[in-house]
């Protein structure tokens, strides 16, 4: 038999896990739209190294033109920049996509082994709280109460009057 001490400590374990669930498949999203930042750039890259014209939008309407002859600034780590051709560039842009897959995929199964485990946790709290209330129902009929007679009223005189009883 499960005591309420127990079904309290399983409800806050499900919560919790539910938490992490939840955290988890929101760092997912940040990744999936991080990947689709790297995918854009690595278009655009694979567009400037194929030999490609084109403009790049500063904002508010105003574009610039990419010269044949374009380089890159690239990100290499820690606030660090490098001068890259469009080619190195691609190929680091595709390294860092390569690595975010990877980091997805390892956050999908964390978050498959927490469902799991969210759903053991939730059946065996059912579970015992299925087993608290029955055993609570057979104790609550095997100890009846005795009858309790209802109390007397008492007693007015004739027309609602008070009595001396009274």
């Amino acid at each position: 038999m499960v005591d309420s001490n127990e079904l309290q400590r399983l409800a806050r374990l499900v919560e919790m896990n539910r938490q992490r669930l939840q955290e988890i498949n929101q760092q997912i999203e940040r990744i999936e739209v991080v990947q689709l930042e790297y995918d854009d750039t690595n278009r655009a890259l694979s567009a400037l190294s194929n030999g490609k014209s084109g403009h790049i939008a500063l904002g508010a309407g105003v574009m610039v033109p990419i010269p044949n002859n374009a380089t890159t600034i690239v990100d290499l780590g820690s606030g660090v920049f490098g001068e890259r051709t469009p080619e190195s560039a691609k190929e680091l842009v595709a390294k860092r996509l390569e690595d975010l897959t990877e980091l997805k995929s390892q956050f999908e199964a964390d978050a498959a082994i927490l469902t799991q485990r969210i759903e053991e946790l939730a059946t065996t709290f059912e579970t015992a709280a299925k087993e608290m209330t029955e055993s609570n129902e057979e104790a609550d009929n095997t100890v009846q109460k005795p009858e309790e007679k209802p109390p007397r009223r008492k007693k007015r005189g004739f027309g609602g009057e008070l009595t001396l009883d009274d």
